[in-house]
């Protein structure tokens, strides 16, 4: 990041072709150059996407990393695919989220 400011996550959305979703629960660590994590956002709980916004969180300008935790539905099959997609926000005033124009 080039600017202080928040992060937080403005959605969540997933499709799959299975009868239950295959990604039982997911989280995204966002984690400093030094290891620390610093973000936690979990995006899928109990197969469902998260209600959005999440809680936004502050970061100092710098160099971050993402890492994603995910925790399939068992058993795991050959036809298990799910997509997930997450839209971040970012608010350099304040830890508010901003309104995405649809």
């Amino acid at each position: 990041m080039n600017t202080a400011g928040y992060i937080y996550v403005s959605s969540v959305t997933t499709s799959y072709t299975t009868t239950t979703a295959p990604v039982q629960s997911m989280t995204i660590y966002i984690q400093n150059t030094s290891g620390s994590t610093v973000c936690t956002f979990q995006v899928i709980s109990g197969g469902s996407p998260a209600t959005t916004p999440l809680s936004s969180c502050s970061l100092s300008a710098g160099t971050y990393y993402i890492s994603i935790y995910v925790s399939p539905n068992l058993p795991v099959t050959s036809s298990s695919t799910e997509t997930v997609t997450v839209t971040f926000g970012y608010n350099v005033i304040s830890g508010a989220s901003v309104p995405v124009p649809t």
